[in-house]
């Protein structure tokens, strides 16, 4: 392979200004049926991609004349199939060897639409999809945008791993850009490898059970006592009825484990549950204005005041057209959802988050919106299927899982939920589906038009939310923004004693769980402690660039630079960060400081609470490094001691509470003085 990518390499070093007609001549032939499985189009991206990374051709023009084209190719062999259509089998290689297309087919059918997305990535069959989808007639208007969006996606992403090699041998050493792309290497083939598995043992264990439950069916329809069973649990097609028993085993299963939830969250709280201290925590320093505005359309979605219409103009549509039998089902599975998610929450007792302005006056578990968006939405994605015989199930199922996970997500960035409550709602909803799924399929329904249901959805929700967003903008903006943590007082003597349990001794994380301890406490203004701080020594960060940023990430000499990631405090980054050389310039240390929720009775200079210490490796928490631990001293900090301030050096004892145990933490006390 090597020899077939070298004269590529020297053409393009002779002639950068030829890049973008290289890339999209590889581009396109690499998507072109026939000639696509001759040239090695991932390689050959891979090596273009290196030389843009290292600087030798232009980078951006490159990636666009790449996505070019791909598109040009993938919509020349489209075009190819869409006009001589099965003529196509006829021709050479096609007639001689007609696994080829096959193989494309069978995929087509397999996917649908997604077939043409999912298909650019995959090698085998990446020239020969186009073809299939216009030898079988997909609409241009179809596969067209598609197409275009793949090959948007496709061209970045092959040419990633070159531009990042190309960028580490011109800013690294070799053996230090050979260790990056390895350890690249090395963390996709382990996520590869632990999506096959999950996905191997799945199958293992659905395989099993389908089998045992088939057993298990044909045992009960020849009991004389219990063949009622099969009996109530009867299709209206014969060759499906075993599959009743096999929803029922999975309602009763979804059913226990929500019960199992609800019983846990009624004898623990949710407020106590890790996983909801982290993903509130989490969303809590990550919301900004500008994307709230975007979320909260997004959780109207969900919303009974649109959805709720959306679901009577949707079931009014059904009925007629004289669709009873499905109208009837879909009123009585609005009403299970809307009675349980009132009588659940009522039995939970769940309070919501803290965190919102308003927040709604129900309790928390489980969710309303996650709930009724996930039974309104994929009830609807299985009528169309059931009822409808709609064709292209993967591709319906997906854009409707996105819905769901869309609202589930707004609700958690909001603050409106814990986890467990969205958890709670999805398994809910999956228990009423099945429920009604089960008695829906005992009878036969006539063929429900899925365009005109469609329509009447789409066009129903989206005007309902957009009213009601309308209406109530400015009230929602107001109802979910975000609280500052409360402010505590203390008196400045209890502060330089450390007697007031509410002075903070660690730093809870982005995921509400303590991070680091702090060591320093400094009272004056931020602009003296700066200026007293740069005179002893401390240096503003550099502004980071690619070399910082691949030490980071490969962890060569990692503690030579500043994390990636701002460490955040009660959601805001630090207000101060200097860094400090020592040791002849071997190790890097770094102070950071925050504004605490903590005010000093009647004082005007504020209190800052933070951290000295020493820079730690990227991966220490992952490889238990020895990490570079340090002296803390107020030699430390100063390198002459200042006449202006006081300073004071103790050990303050504090309870690690999710541990039961007690710790003295060094301390260093700073303040004007003049206090």
């Amino acid at each position: 392979m090597s020899e077939s990518i070298t004269p590529i390499f020297e053409w393009l070093n002779a002639h950068p200004n030829m890049s973008g007609l290289a890339a999209f001549t590889i581009a396109a032939a690499e998507s072109i049926a026939i000639i696509g499985t001759i040239i090695p189009g991932s390689v050959t991206m891979t090596a273009v991609g290196t030389l843009a990374g290292a600087g030798v051709i232009p980078l951006w023009s490159t990636i666009i004349w790449a996505i070019v084209g791909a598109a040009v190719g993938d919509n020349f062999s489209y075009g190819i199939g869409y006009y001589f259509k099965k003529r196509i089998t006829e021709a050479w290689p096609f007639r001689k060897h007609p696994q080829i297309l096959a193989s494309g087919e069978k995929f087509f059918y397999r996917y649908g639409i997604l077939s043409v997305l999912i298909g650019r990535f995959i090698g085998p069959i990446r020239a020969i999809v186009p073809l299939v989808a216009g030898m079988l007639g997909m609409k241009p208007l179809r596969y067209i945008p598609v197409s275009i969006i793949a090959s948007i996606a496709w061209a970045p992403t092959y040419m990633l791993p070159g531009i990042l090699l190309g960028a580490a041998t011109l800013e690294l050493p070799p053996d230090v850009a050979v260790h990056v792309i390895l350890m690249a290497l090395l963390v996709f083939l382990l996520i590869l490898s632990a999506i096959w598995i999950i996905y191997r043992i799945f199958t293992l264990i659905r395989d099993q059970v389908n089998q045992f439950l088939n057993w298990l069916w044909q045992r009960l329809r020849l009991s004389r006592y219990f063949h009622v069973f099969t009996t109530a649990l009867k299709h209206h097609d014969p060759a499906q009825t075993h599959g009743q028993l096999t929803l029922a085993f999975y309602f009763i299963i979804t059913y226990l484990i929500f019960l199992y939830f609800l019983g846990y969250i009624y004898l623990h709280g949710s407020q106590d549950i890790v996983i909801n201290k982290v993903f509130f925590y989490l969303f809590r320093s990550v919301r900004t204005t500008s994307a709230d505005n975007y979320i909260l359309f997004i959780t109207l979605l969900g919303d009974k005041h649109v959805i709720i219409p959306a679901i009577l103009a949707v079931f009014g549509w059904l009925a007629y057209t004289k669709r009873w039998y499905t109208a009837l089902h879909g009123v009585a599975l609005l009403g299970l959802t809307a009675a349980s998610v009132i009588f659940f929450k009522h039995i939970a007792h769940s309070p919501r988050p803290w965190g919102i302005l308003n927040s709604p006056e129900t309790f928390s578990f489980p969710s309303g919106h996650t709930t009724l968006s996930t039974t309104f939405y994929f009830g609807l994605a299985l009528l169309l299927i059931h009822a409808g015989k709609f064709k292209h199930r993967r591709t319906l199922y997906f854009f409707t899982t996105l819905i769901v996970l869309a609202v589930s997500f707004s609700r958690l960035y909001l603050g409106a939920h814990w986890f467990t409550d969205i958890v709670g709602g999805w398994l809910l909803s999956a228990s009423l589906l099945m429920l009604v799924c089960l008695s829906y399929n005992r009878y036969y329904e006539k063929n429900i038009h899925a365009k005109s249901v469609m329509a009447i959805f789409l066009m129903s929700l989206f005007v309902f939310a957009g009213i009601y967003y309308i209406r109530n903008d400015a009230q929602l903006k107001s109802d979910y923004s975000q609280l500052d943590w409360p402010i505590s007082t203390v008196s400045l003597d209890d502060w330089w004693k450390q007697k007031n349990d509410d002075l903070p001794f660690n730093r809870i994380g982005r995921v509400g769980i303590p991070a680091e301890l702090f060591n320093l406490q400094w009272v004056g203004e931020l602009a003296n402690i700066k200026a007293e701080l740069l005179k002893q020594g401390w240096e503003i960060p550099p502004e980071r660039d690619s070399i910082s940023i691949i030490h980071r990430i490969t962890d060569i000499s990692s503690a030579e630079h500043l994390p990636l990631v701002s460490p955040l405090y009660l959601d805001k980054k630090p207000v101060l960060v200097l860094i400090k050389h020592i040791n002849g310039d071997k190790k890097l240390i770094v102070l950071r400081l925050w504004e605490p929720n903590i005010k000093i009775l009647g004082m005007k200079e504020p209190l800052w609470v933070g951290s000295v210490a020493a820079v730690s490796r990227t991966y220490s928490w992952l490889f238990n490094y020895k990490n570079k631990s340090i002296t803390l001293s107020p030699d430390l900090i100063f390198s002459v001691k200042p006449a202006n301030y006081d300073i004071k050096q103790m050990l303050v004892q504090f309870e690690i509470k999710r541990k039961h145990q007690w710790v003295k933490q060094p301390m260093i006390l700073i303040k004007p003085k003049t206090l």
